[in-house]
């Protein structure tokens, strides 16, 4: 349990240096010279970087409620363990490992289509993130749209992205104020320059379209305890719910839901928390799979734009176009 705590102590602490201190304006290209520890710090410092106001934090309890109970239409008495998902027995989750790993292998062998929301508040600075994506089986090939909008003394910046990706490339195509940037990476680099995502605790795109990593940090930030057995769409699921922090120390509200089928694929999450330090900190996260098995991925026009990587193991020539957004597409 020490590991567990000491992570959640780092995350909120570097949050409040990350938050503020980010340039929105122009996207920037990830080091090759990052390293496993280096992604490690990153982690942990960024895991909560995508949350809410005081309102935003207010209503979280309510909207993963209602997540819930929308899909649901009966509420089962618990199995046993046999049928519970991998890692969760009947009073809770047991190996977040296991449960993680499920999660990914499960939606790796199938198509889906998702969406994802996030607020963070760090002192007067606040961040605001969307995305949405539709993925075929095998994670290739895929399409995610994010938008971002960041709130700081100076003023208000925003910037949105698309990116689509097969087994081998990944291009993405960045607009901001008065400029369009289309770049291609080699998929096996790991890291993406993706200003929407850069408040998330980690960069390769495998984690970020089955957002393994909020499953992770979930599991890793809260105490989760079985609460019911649903039927969605004819399809049993567990519901999950924690409403302590494995550190309770300077966590002033905590609140999380996941909802999770036999597989051990979530379906979705809601994870809500404030930590009380020199910034008070809100964070809320939501990531809903609205889709399953009947997702098909298109390659976009824009695509052809950008120049192939001229080297491996990371980023490649930029197509750059000011003043085009209408040329982009």
């Amino acid at each position: 349990m020490v590991p567990r705590r000491a992570a959640l102590v780092v995350v909120a602490l570097v949050l409040v240096a990350g938050c503020a201190g980010t340039d929105q304006t122009t996207p920037t290209t990830a080091p090759e010279s990052t390293t496993t520890a280096d992604r490690s710090a990153t982690v942990a410092a960024n895991a909560t970087l995508a949350a809410a106001r005081n309102e935003t934090v207010a209503n979280a309890s309510s909207t993963a409620t209602t997540t819930s109970g929308v899909a649901a239409t009966t509420t089962l008495s618990p199995p046993p363990n046999a049928s519970l998902p991998p890692g969760v027995n009947a009073s809770g989750v047991e190996d977040a490992s296991a449960l993680v790993a499920a999660h990914r292998s499960a939606l790796n062998n199938t198509s889906f289509a998702f969406r994802f929301h996030a607020n963070v508040s760090v002192g007067p600075a606040n961040q605001w993130t969307r995305q949405r994506g539709t993925v075929e089986a095998g994670l290739s090939p895929l399409v995610v749209h994010s938008d971002s909008v960041r709130r700081f003394d100076e003023g208000t910046t925003r910037v949105a992205t698309d990116l689509w990706a097969n087994e081998t490339a990944v291009v993405v195509r960045y607009s901001g104020e008065n400029r369009t940037e289309i770049r291609r990476y080699n998929r096996t680099g790991g890291n993406l320059a993706d200003e929407t995502w850069a408040h998330l605790p980690r960069a390769d795109l495998d984690s970020q379209v089955t957002q393994a990593w909020l499953v992770e940090l979930a599991l890793t930030a809260g105490e989760f305890e079985f609460d019911r057995i649903e039927r969605h769409d004819g399809r049993k699921v567990a519901v999950l719910r924690a409403t302590e922090a494995v550190s309770a120390d300077n966590f002033t509200d905590f609140d999380a839901t996941a909802v999770v089928d036999a597989k051990g694929r979530v379906h979705s999450l809601s994870l809500t928390a404030a930590y009380a330090g020199d910034d008070e900190t809100r964070i809320h996260y939501e990531f809903e799979l609205t889709d399953l098995g009947s997702v098909s991925v298109e390659r976009p026009t824009w695509v052809s734009a950008a120049t192939p990587p001229t080297r491996t193991g990371g980023t490649a020539t930029t197509v750059s176009e000011r003043n085009a957004t209408a040329s982009a597409e």
